[in-house]
């Protein structure tokens, strides 16, 4: 059987599960995980699709929070 892991999907399917499963204040941890995760993380594209699942009644607090954790 092959061994599979996270990062043999498909990098549109490891955005889903990053965006819908991991809260902000975790998103800067996960930075620190690999170098495909950090550019996964960093890129517009995820920026777009993370911001518009978790943008809440607070987004100004949602953006500032956003903008610190990933410079």
């Amino acid at each position: 059987m092959e061994n599979l892991n996270f990062d043999t999907l498909p990098e549109d399917l490891q955005k889903e599960i990053l965006s819908r499963c991991i809260p902000l204040e975790t998103l800067g941890v996960c930075l620190c995980v690999s170098k495909q995760w950090r550019s996964l993380i960093r890129s517009r594209e995820f920026e777009d699709l993370y911001l518009s699942r978790w943008l809440t009644a607070d987004n100004d607090v949602v953006l500032l929070l956003f903008d610190l954790l990933l410079p």
